[in-house]
This record gives C-alpha cells, structure tokens and sequence, in this order.
C-alpha cells in the first residue's frame, strides 16, 4: 500500500485563532482521518524566525495517508468538504492551501 503526506496550510479569521484551533483540534482532525485511506494527523503553528519573512498561511496540518486509490480518498475529503460531511467553521479563512506528497522514504529517528 502506498504512503503519502497530505498538507493543508489555512489560516484563522482575523481575530479567531483561538476558535480556529479548537475547532481544527477537537472537530476537524478526527473527521478527517475518518475518511478511508487517511490513518493520522498533527499540526503546527508557525513560528518564524529573527528577521524572516511570514509565509502566507500560519498554520499546517500534516495527514497520514495509506492508499492504493489516493485519488479516491482525495475524492471522498473533498465531497465531505463541500457536501456538508464536516462540521466546518467560519472561523477558518478562505486561502487553504493543500499539497500531497507521496513518502519516499520511511521516516527516520536518532
């Protein structure tokens, strides 16, 4: 079975972090890997560096998939997305951003 990475980049509502994380933490992720072919999630805040440029979106949620039919999975998120499958929320900010990687190589620790 192939491995892929699924990285959404979004940004809160002006003023909404708080709201946004809490939804995105306690709603949205487990939604999301309730769709077949996706197996995890964790996601992260930007924290730029000393005088480094902010990229466009603050923050990523990085999904674990498994799937011999990543256009299928894709497919089902997308319909869930739009066909009322998710609790969505206002507080989310319309420039998402979304990439799929295919793993290479296996993660590696120390």
């Amino acid at each position: 079975m192939r491995r892929y990475k699924f990285l959404v980049f979004t940004n809160a509502v002006d003023g909404r972090d708080e709201e946004f994380n809490r939804w995105y933490d306690d709603v949205h992720l487990d939604e999301v890997i309730e769709v077949p072919g996706f197996t995890g999630a964790e996601r992260y805040a930007l924290r730029p560096g000393p005088g480094e440029d902010a990229p466009p979106h603050r923050y990523l949620a990085i999904y674990d998939m498994e799937t011999d039919d990543v256009g299928g999975a894709i497919d089902e998120l997308m319909r869930r997305g739009t066909q009322g499958g998710f609790r969505m929320t206002d507080a989310l900010a319309p420039d998402a951003r979304t990439w799929l990687y295919e793993v290479v190589t296996p993660h590696r620790r120390r």
